[in-house]
């Protein structure tokens, strides 16, 4: 029998041999497959409530398979871990990393930055509302999802954002980049280094904060961490101890951290491990605070912070893929 097809370039209606169609039927084949290959996951924009929006990265198969929730650093970050002055795309780069493990993530825009669009204002905010932010988000998934088990992995101040959110219907919890320390620690640890004598005004500013609920007689040099607007987001930041909100946490425990980190020192993780000596430790070599490779200068790493071509380090995702998978 004799089929007459057209192929590409081929001239219309030329004859077909039995071995012209098996090697076209192959080709065919071979397209479908490398189709299939490419479509490693399936992408959504999922809406939790009128303040969290945020996209689910799924693998693509239909099989249950656990569930990161990436939980952003301090400031105005949106889903992919960028702010407003730079590009960095880790998360986003992250979790497609980990859809071809075999690991859903949802990455979020914090509050923070979308504040006009929800018509709120900066002083109506407290770490409180990201907390419950995370509970919200978790309940959404126990109820509309089917996911094998659900993990927070919480970067910078989402550390504690979600270590304090894991005390309630989570599996696991990991600390990116995370402190161990308040936060007004560590702001008066950083002056010291940085700014000799100003850490003193920090620490009597902080002190007034806590005590009277306002610091009125700041120094003018720290109005980014005093002004008006931002005292009770900050007040109520420094209620909270990492080292001591870990220790509450009846689940596997990652703690991640990188050697290169100039927003986060390796000592912060060395004493979270201190805290919950149970829990899995690893320190990746030459890794910054947006999870890239620095081998040479400070200012390698702070143009990392803008160079959202620059590959996630692959021990980032191996970590987490054999922690989520244990």
């Amino acid at each position: 029998m004799i089929l007459y097809l057209s192929f590409y370039n081929s001239v219309l209606y030329k004859p077909l041999t039995y071995m012209r169609l098996k090697f076209l039927l192959l080709i065919i084949a071979i397209n479908v497959s490398c189709f299939a290959q490419e479509k490693e996951y399936n992408s959504a924009t999922v809406r939790i409530n009128k303040f969290i929006e945020g996209t689910l990265i799924t693998p693509y198969s239909d099989a249950s398979v656990p569930l990161v929730v990436f939980i952003m650093d301090a400031g105005a970050i949106n889903r992919e871990g960028n702010d407003r002055m730079s590009k960095n795309d880790a998360f986003k780069l992250l979790s497609l990393q980990l859809a071809k493990q075999g690991i859903a993530t949802y990455c979020f825009d914090k509050r923070l930055f979308k504040i006009d669009a929800y018509g709120i204002h900066e002083n109506e905010i407290s770490l409180d509302h990201f907390i419950e932010d995370v509970t919200s988000i978790v309940s959404y998934f126990k109820k509309n999802g089917n996911y094998s088990k659900i993990t927070l992995a919480g970067h910078g101040q989402g550390s504690l954002v979600g270590m304090v959110a894991a005390k309630n219907d989570v599996d696991a919890f990991i600390s990116i980049a995370g402190n161990a320390q308040a936060v007004d620690q560590i702001i008066i640890q950083q002056l010291e280094k940085q700014a000799p004598g100003l850490d003193k005004r920090a620490a009597a500013a902080f002190a007034a904060l806590k005590e009277k609920g306002r610091a009125m007689d700041y120094d003018p040099a720290l109005e980014s961490i005093f002004g008006y607007n931002l005292q009770p987001f900050m007040k109520s930041w420094i209620q909270y101890v990492p080292a001591e909100e870990i220790t509450a946490l009846e689940i596997p425990i990652l703690i991640l951290q990188g050697d290169k980190d100039l927003q986060v020192e390796v000592s912060e993780a060395e004493k979270l491990k201190e805290a919950v000596p149970n829990a899995s430790y690893v320190i990746i070599k030459n890794m910054n605070h947006v999870l890239r490779e620095i081998k040479g200068s400070r200012l390698e790493n702070h143009k990392s912070y803008n160079e959202h071509w620059l590959p996630i380090m692959p021990e980032v995702t191996s970590a987490i893929t054999n922690f989520v998978k244990q």
